[in-house]
């Protein structure tokens, strides 16, 4: 039986799960990931930004948790759970894979159209669960990690400005010329997207983005989202540009203030800028799978209908036979014998 989190639940959300499988979405690399927290929080916001679905069977529960993008149809699974016996029928990937099917009819249902998943190498046996419900992977990333930078190459730091609305276009169009055309495809992202929503305290989350022009058009887009356990840097430069790559980091790094651990997120098409994140301190510590499936949402229509409809008198009757083929006559009343 699967259905969306009753407040029933949260005694169980209390206790240590069996098996806890994070999905280290870009948020959770900036906070930590509390399922009690955010049952919670997913029983008393009504805007359907969080959601959590349980799947009940022979005493065993499995969790899933999804956050909801803004003013977007589509949604990010965050963590996988299952509560029990340890060694209790039926197993943990039987369990997510069952839920993660309930939650993909309830999304669809919910018109959402796009759901995504970041599989770390951690978690590589969820590969063939998601494979199985339909997710489909279009690209790899790898996630670095900075603890001190290292200023002995130099102090020089690009000129970069705050970006403004004004930034937003130019932002998407530095992101659709580095960016391979089927991952533009699978995250579906507009001019908007790129806009810094407004602050929410009660979120934890603080966001803030810079660009960089040459000639009237953006070559270097920096956004650092900083949480309560660390900051998460994210870099968009133009091929031309890429020299300057260590520069723009070095930027990033001089607007935190505090010592918390910073994360660089590169993807495959961006190797070439993990050499410019080394030479800061950067070590890479986890290779991520990011999955996304894309959902169908049938229109359902009256069998009958077509039959109540009216025709127009003297139509021919369709048929599959060429009309010579009609005329040919294939029988023979009379055969001739020698």
């Amino acid at each position: 039986m699967s259905r969306l989190l009753t407040p029933t639940d949260l005694f169980t959300l209390r206790h240590k799960p069996r098996a806890l499988a994070l999905l280290h979405d870009e948020a959770l690399l900036v906070q930590r990931h509390r399922p009690l927290l955010f049952g919670m929080r997913s029983l008393l916001t009504n805007s359907g930004r969080y959601t959590s679905f349980v799947h009940h069977e022979n005493n065993v529960m499995a969790l899933l948790q999804a956050v909801r993008r803004e003013s977007r149809p589509e949604q990010t699974v965050v963590a996988l759970a299952s509560y029990g016996a340890p060694h209790q029928l039926p197993t943990d990937h039987d369990m997510w894979f069952r839920v993660l099917e309930s939650h993909v009819a309830h999304s669809a249902r919910h018109q959402i159209q796009r759901l995504y998943a970041t599989q770390s190498d951690d978690t590589a046996d969820l590969g063939e669960v998601f494979r199985q419900s339909g997710y489909t992977p279009y690209v790899r990333q790898v996630v670095l990690r900075l603890d001190g930078p290292d200023w002995d190459q130099g102090t020089r730091i690009a000129a970069m400005q705050p970006q403004g609305r004004h930034d937003v276009w130019g932002v998407h169009q530095l992101y659709g010329q580095i960016t391979p055309r089927p991952v533009q495809l699978a995250e579906a992202r507009a001019a908007r997207d790129w806009m810094i929503p407004l602050q929410a305290p009660w979120l934890g989350v603080k966001r803030r983005a810079w660009v960089s022009y040459h000639h009237d058009q953006v070559v270097a887009s920096l956004r650092v989202s900083s949480g309560a356990d660390a900051h998460l840097m994210q870099l968009l430069i133009t091929p031309t540009a890429r020299d300057a790559a260590t520069d723009v980091l070095r930027f990033g790094i001089s607007q935190i203030a505090d010592t918390l651990p910073i994360w660089l997120v590169l993807r495959d098409y961006q190797e070439e800028l993990m050499w410019a994140a080394q030479d800061l301190g950067f070590q890479p510590i986890d290779e991520q799978v990011r999955w996304v499936r894309h959902n169908v949402s049938f229109i359902r229509r009256s069998a009958i209908a077509r039959v109540l409809e009216s025709s127009d008198a003297g139509a021919p009757m369709p048929t599959i036979v060429p009309a010579s083929e009609q005329a040919r006559l294939y029988a023979r009343t009379k055969r001739n014998h020698k």
